[in-house]
């Protein structure tokens, strides 16, 4: 009992104090929340122990992610964009993961570090163009976007990857191929359903965006995103594709979603979010530092920037400055949620051991931190050679 109030207590002081450190460090708050939970966990102090409702609460939080990252996800919006558009979006991320294979087997690594090498995610990426004012603009909306198809992609293949894992070309694996792909035409019948009772009767449904004590649209909203997140997992397809599609589901429906939105935000980014990341570092044992493991660290890391920067280059055909296109790059090098999932993911299923698995969380870390750095850098330099001119 103590031990859990002891828990309790060091978490709210981490939620509430990690954001003004980080600010003070000028690294993602995510990062600091990791840091923050490594010091009082396994490697270091050895405060809080994995508890029953911490696995809960951080379950829930990481579900919330994937759901809030899925209501950016506006398919109305890419729908719209042109053919050439569309294919230099699905472009980028794809050739990150062909140029990640290829450093893997470069290097004689697993084949799920290759994929933690080539894994794109929105989380860093949303956070810093929002704190930079770019959401809106141009340049950010395209890095936006690729990061939302990577992310896609990148749980796509994760899944993928499950599947092989667990039963190579066997029966099973197409089985849950075909399961993948009902899931998906499920989803998509629901959301063309949706979408046409709301627009035959969009008054009844008015109330779920206004102010009301009950909380009608945040209610739908949660029971959406947990039916899919069960039904992903009952098909053995992992729960974060379920509540990713879910958010996108609620997104394309209701169009006008900024109240629920705001709603989630504040009590999923507030919270439940900064649990998740916490818990991952409580959870969290440091390596052996050694030249070998210091060696292994550096050249994953490397790669995951590497393999960013390269394909982020075809962004000058969407008319994105050369050196903003680098920048975009630098900031989809960040996928510190995905990066995470792979390593657990592989722990699970026996693919890595502990000390991989500590490697890669670490390179998590450290893109985290230096993606931003190096995007602002870019962008910097930019403002620069502007001013010059």
């Amino acid at each position: 009992m103590e031990n859990s109030l002891l828990s309790i207590i060091l978490i709210s002081v981490g939620i509430l104090f990690v954001p003004f450190l980080s600010k003070l460090l000028r690294i993602p708050v995510a990062v600091g929340e990791i840091l923050y939970g490594i010091v009082l966990g396994k490697s270091f102090l050895n405060l809080i122990q994995p508890s029953q409702w911490l696995d809960f609460l951080s379950s829930f939080g990481f579900l919330l992610l994937m759901f809030v990252a899925g209501l950016e996800v506006k398919l109305k919006e890419i729908s719209t964009l042109s053919l050439k558009t569309k294919l230099v979006y699905i472009a980028v991320p794809l050739l990150a993961f062909l140029l990640a294979f290829f450093i893997g087997n470069k290097f004689s690594l697993p084949s799920l570090v290759s994929i933690a090498i080539g894994v794109v995610s929105v989380g860093i990426v949303v956070s810093v163009l929002r704190e930079k004012s770019l959401l809106d603009t141009h340049f950010g909306k395209t890095v936006f976007l690729v990061g939302i198809v990577g992310e896609v992609i990148s749980i796509l293949t994760l899944t993928l990857f499950t599947l092989y894992s667990e039963f190579k070309f066997e029966f099973e694996f197409w089985l849950g191929i075909l399961k993948l792909i009902l899931y998906l035409i499920v989803a998509r019948l629901v959301l063309l359903f949706l979408r046409s009772f709301v627009w035959w009767y969009p008054n009844r449904f008015k109330f779920f965006f206004e102010k009301n004590p009950s909380e009608i649209g945040v209610r739908i909203s949660l029971a959406v995103m947990f039916m899919l997140s069960v039904a992903a997992s009952a098909i053995h397809i992992e729960p974060i594709i379920g509540a990713f599609i879910a958010g996108m589901i609620f997104a394309t429906v209701f169009e006008d979603t900024e109240s629920i939105e705001e709603k989630l935000s504040g009590v999923s980014f507030g919270f439940l979010i900064p649990i998740f990341f916490i818990y991952v570092g409580i959870n969290f044992k440091v390596p052996e530092i050694n030249p070998e493991t210091l060696t292994l660290l550096g050249i994953i890391t490397g790669a995951s920037l590497l393999v960013k920067v390269i394909p982020s280059l075809l962004l000058v055909f969407e008319g994105v400055p050369l050196r903003k296109a680098v920048a975009g790059g630098f900031l989809l090098s960040a996928p510190l949620t995905l990066v995470i999932v792979t390593a657990e993911l592989g722990k699970e299923l026996g693919i890595i051991d502990e000390g991989l698995e500590g490697i890669l969380i670490l390179t998590a870390i450290l893109t985290g931190i230096l993606a931003p750095i190096l995007f602002n850098f870019a962008l910097k330099e930019e403002r620069v050679e502007d001013n010059d001119s």
